[in-house]
This record gives structure tokens, C-alpha cells and sequence, in this order.
């Protein structure tokens, strides 16, 4: 089985490896409870003993695998992009939903998955921006690299809206696009203050609807 899935839910599900040659278990489990980790914690309240602790690894079985936190942050921040990349995929790449519904139902799964997690979690690129991104250049590059490719995947679905006149002939996707993406990650921030839906479901209603327009 992959190391990275998606589970009924559309959640990121990361497997012990199990096969030999590839990655090995300590390393895999060090990565897991870090997410867990700093996912619940943020980066910098998430230290490395509290991290091996969690992976029930001696401390020495971090440095051999990872030469910083940084590092691993970096390995963590890579293994939530991919997964991200996975659903955006499946997504905007479904050919039974016109292109604005797709994002229709992308952001609404997402922001399920937010509540679910009863505001704990948010977006691991969101939260990571908010504390790395003017302290550590490496994690900043990974975090650019990873919005903007959304933000691009976002933008050819816009494109495709455009193509099929469901947007306004004069709509820039790659300006909707950033505008889309930035807004939400605002909103997604703004629950985890709530702790309420209302925000969210209020982006997918008024922010997102009135961007994208009536749909069919």
C-alpha cells in the first residue's frame, strides 16, 4: 500500500512502510507523530523529544534520519502537499461536474474535513506560514512552492469555467485563482478562532458564490 492515501473521507492516511528497501519504519513513524504533532501543537511549541516520545523511537533514531527539526519540518510540510496535491487531483480533474462545481465541491470537502476535526487542524500550509515564513527561509520556499502550486491548479479549473462560459469573458483566472486561495486560507485561520462553522460555511456561500457566479 502507498505511504501516502486518502481515507472515506478524503482525510491523508500514512501507512507504517512494510516493504522492504523503502522507507524505514522508525523514520515513518517519526514523521507521523511529528504531523500529529504539529498539526495540533504548531511547529514551534513541537520539539524533537517530544516528537521521538510520540514515535516511541530512541532520540538517536532522529538525528540519524534527520539532521534538524527544520528538516523534518520540511519532510512534513512535502508529505501534507502531496497528499493536498492527491484530492485536488481527484477533484478538479472530475469531468462529471462542470469546472466551477468541481471547486465547488472541492472547498466544501475541505472545510468538512476543518469542522470535523472540531477547528484543531485547519491547513497545515496556512499554519506553517503564519509562524516560518519570515523565520526560516528553507520552510518558506517549500510553503511558496506548495501555495502557488495550488493556486495554479485552481487557476486551470478557472480557465476551463472561462472556456466553457461559466465565468465572465473578462475574469483573469490567475488573479481568481490567488484571490480564491488567499481568502479562504483567511477564512480557514478565522474558525480556528470561532471554533464555529459559520465563517467557513459563509466563504462557500457569499465569498466563493459570488466569485464564481451562478452555476447550472
Amino acid at each position: 500500500m502507498a505511504i501516502d492515501t486518502l481515507d472515506g473521507e478524503n482525510r491523508p492516511v500514512y501507512f507504517p512502510c512494510m516493504v522492504a528497501g523503502s522507507i524505514p519504519p522508525s523514520r515513518e513513524r517519526i514523521i507521523n507523530s511529528a504531523t500529529a504533532l504539529m498539526f495540533r501543537d504548531g511547529y514551534e511549541a513541537t520539539g524533537i523529544q517530544s516528537v521521538v516520545e510520540a514515535a516511541q523511537v530512541p532520540r538517536g533514531s532522529f538525528f540519524h534520519y534527520f539532521a534538524s527539526k527544520e528538516q523534518l519540518g520540511i519532510v512534513v510540510l512535502q508529505r501534507f502537499a502531496r497528499a493536498s496535491e492527491q484530492r485536488q487531483i481527484a477533484a478538479f480533474e472530475n469531468e462529471q461536474q462542470s469546472p466551477t462545481a468541481r471547486l465547488r465541491s472541492f472547498f466544501a470537502a475541505a472545510n468538512d474535513r476543518i469542522i470535523a476535526d472540531d477547528f484543531t487542524k485547519g491547513c497545515l500550509i496556512g499554519n506553517f506560514t503564519l509562524q516560518l515564513s519570515n523565520t526560516s527561509e528553507p520552510i518558506r520556499q517549500v510553503l511558496a512552492q506548495a501555495a502557488d502550486e495550488t493556486i495554479d491548479r485552481i487557476g486551470r479549473v478557472l480557465q476551463a469555467a472561462k472556456d466553457a462560459a461559466e465565468l465572465d469573458p473578462d475574469v483573469d483566472p490567475d488573479e481568481l485563482a490567488e484571490l480564491i486561495w488567499s481568502s479562504w486560507e483567511g477564512a480557514v485561520l478565522r474558525s480556528k478562532l470561532s471554533r464555529t462553522d459559520h465563517v467557513l460555511r459563509c466563504w462557500e456561500t457569499r465569498l466563493l458564490g459570488s466569485l464564481l457566479g451562478a452555476i447550472p
